[in-house]
């Protein structure tokens, strides 16, 4: 029992002549098909860039963004550093991230995630300020909308200041979450030389004192001040509603 065993085993760990050729001929087979197709992908002219296609941009130019992309026509597609690419558009701080693709047999996908304006900066000109804090001028195509505006405060000293700009951030943050709608009734948000918040009404342009403590509970004291309709009725005579207080509001009228 023993001896036939053996014989198996021995069967199976060396194979016959015949089985041997067998498979070296495979192997040269699989080997040069391998080496064709490499060589192939590599030195073929059908294998060229012809084009580099952008998607998902809605804010940059087209042109601007290919113009990042440094990979020139008739350049072969395998021979494109991917991992360049993503970090030569990632250069560009209005791109938040990049997927960057080759489509054979000829196309170079460059897939961009742009920054989302959160809110607008004026000081001279305007600056779009994206929800990380991150400022950067307004770009043509992005459209003001119902985005709140933020004034007062020049963007150099915003930018210096540590906790300016993420207080407002969070403030307009906390308008969302108490009633989103109290963003169509205010044009601005001017922050003070105090750098106290203050809410300036579209309506009559009324200053509202909010100040920088108990946000919460004030944001929701204006929603249900600003719903009654006497009230919206009659903001083109209020000049400031001051919420500072803690027992009560108080309205004063222009004149």
């Amino acid at each position: 029992m023993r001896r036939s065993t053996k014989k198996k085993l021995g069967k199976m760990l060396y194979p016959t002549p015949q089985t041997a050729v067998n498979l070296l001929i495979w192997a040269v087979i699989l080997y040069g098909a391998g080496y064709f197709v490499n060589y192939l992908i590599h030195n073929s002219r059908f294998f060229l860039v012809k084009k580099v296609e952008v998607t998902g941009n809605r804010y940059l130019e087209t042109t601007v963004v290919k113009d990042s992309v440094k990979v020139i026509n008739n350049q072969r597609m395998f021979s494109v550093n991917l991992p360049e690419v993503t970090d030569d558009l990632l250069k560009n701080k209005y791109i938040r991230g990049v997927s960057v693709s080759r489509v054979l047999p000829s196309t170079i996908l460059v897939d961009v995630q742009e920054r989302e304006p959160f809110l607008y900066m004026v000081d001279k000109s305007i600056y779009m300020v994206d929800e990380t804090g991150l400022i950067l001028k307004k770009l043509p195509r992005m459209p003001m909308g119902k985005l709140p505006i933020v004034t007062g405060v020049p963007v150099a000293e915003m930018q210096n200041d540590s906790t300016a700009l993420p207080s407002t951030i969070a403030l307009i943050q906390r308008i969302k979450e108490v009633d989103p709608s109290l963003l169509s009734l205010i044009s601005e948000i001017n922050i003070n030389k105090n750098k106290q918040p203050e809410l300036v009404l579209i309506k009559g342009a009324a200053r509202v004192k909010l100040g920088d403590t108990n946000q919460y509970e004030r944001l929701y004291i204006l929603s249900e001040f600003l719903n009654k309709k006497p009230i919206i009725e009659k903001l083109q005579e209020i000049k400031q509603i001051d919420l500072t207080f803690a027992d009560r509001i108080v309205v004063q009228n222009k004149g």
